[in-house]
């Protein structure tokens, strides 16, 4: 079903059809697919980059047994057999996966543990009984300081990990998330939607005078209309529905309603919306958006594109459930 509005909500010049159908758009009709050059990743990024991904339970799953298997095999092979390096990779799971502070209560009961099994004398089984307490003294605090070190290492490296992860799904202008983190939530609300029993509302929003503003006002303008889009945008929808910019002047949203006519309103509210935003500015620039309903994320933004294009050459604006 289609809900036209008027022709002056979008303000489109009669020669904007044929500039619509040469500009260079985004299509949805082909999302990014993964580089072939992820295959060629090395086993420890794989490790990270599964493990940062890992729920806590899933990561205490894994290191548990590890820890473990690691103590006993200590315990069996004495100090005549040194396993501080083995002790590594648990530590730095730990730290990774659960932070700084964990990571150090598992650093400082391995130090305990290994010292026990071992005494001070760092594996030299044979120097152990005479051992003086000043060497003693010394050893375990440079076992102290190692593990810190690399614990500190560890917390620090997954900080600038998240944070350049993050930055890897976000547009820096608008704040929004980008084409691949609109994918990857897409597929997401996706899982969400037929747990729930709801369906998907997937909308494609495009500016219809945008280029008429960077002409006229500069890009600083340009940038400002973006902006206003992608905070009236993020305010129309709850914190948990997917919003993105895909590049250029284009948006998309996503998220779940209970059916076709709910997802009706949910869009011409959102068209609206964006509407005042842009009418209250003082850039002379407003919108088409074209939505659609389905249970599949990728066909449902498909619609939702074709939809909205179809507004955009018939200078009217469209919003359909599909």
């Amino acid at each position: 079903m289609t809900n036209r509005g008027t022709a002056s909500e979008l303000k489109i010049s009669a020669g904007m059809g044929a500039c619509i159908a040469r500009r260079k758009t985004i299509r949805f009709d082909s999302f990014p697919r993964k580089s072939r050059r992820a295959g060629e990743t090395t086993l420890l990024e794989s490790v990270m980059r599964t493990s940062a991904r890992l729920s806590p339970l899933s990561a205490l799953a894994w290191i548990i047994p590890i820890w473990v298997g690691l103590f006993i095999i200590d315990a069996v092979t004495g100090p005549l057999y040194s396993l501080n390096s083995a002790y590594l990779v648990p530590l730095c799971l730990t730290t990774w996966c659960f932070g700084r502070v964990v990571g150090l209560i598992a650093g400082t009961s391995a130090i305990i543990t290994t010292l026990y099994l071992n005494g001070f004398a760092d594996q030299l089984s044979a120097k152990a009984a005479s051992i003086t307490a000043a060497a003693a003294a010394w050893n375990a605090s440079m076992l102290v300081l190692g593990v810190i070190f690399i614990i500190l290492l560890v917390s620090a490296f997954r900080r600038a990990f998240d944070h350049e992860s993050k930055n890897a799904l976000m547009d820096p202008l608008t704040g929004l998330g980008n084409r691949r983190s609109f994918q990857r939530e897409g597929k997401r609300q996706e899982s969400s939607a037929a747990r729930d029993r709801r369906i998907l509302l997937c909308g494609v929003i495009d500016l219809d005078g945008f280029k008429a503003v960077n002409d006229q006002y500069g890009h600083a303008a340009g940038d400002e209309v973006l902006r206003i889009v992608a905070h009236a945008l993020s305010a129309s929808v709850r914190p948990y529905d997917v919003t993105a910019r895909l590049g250029g002047d284009e948006f998309a949203f996503c998220l779940t309603v209970r059916d076709e006519a709910a997802g009706e309103r949910k869009s011409s509210r959102i068209h609206q919306a964006l509407m005042t935003a842009l009418e209250t500015s003082q850039w002379r620039a407003t919108c088409s958006l074209g939505a659609a309903t389905g249970s599949n994320f990728e066909q449902a933004i498909r619609v939702a594109d074709r939809i909205m294009y179809e507004a955009k050459l018939s200078s009217k604006s469209t919003v359909s459930s599909g």
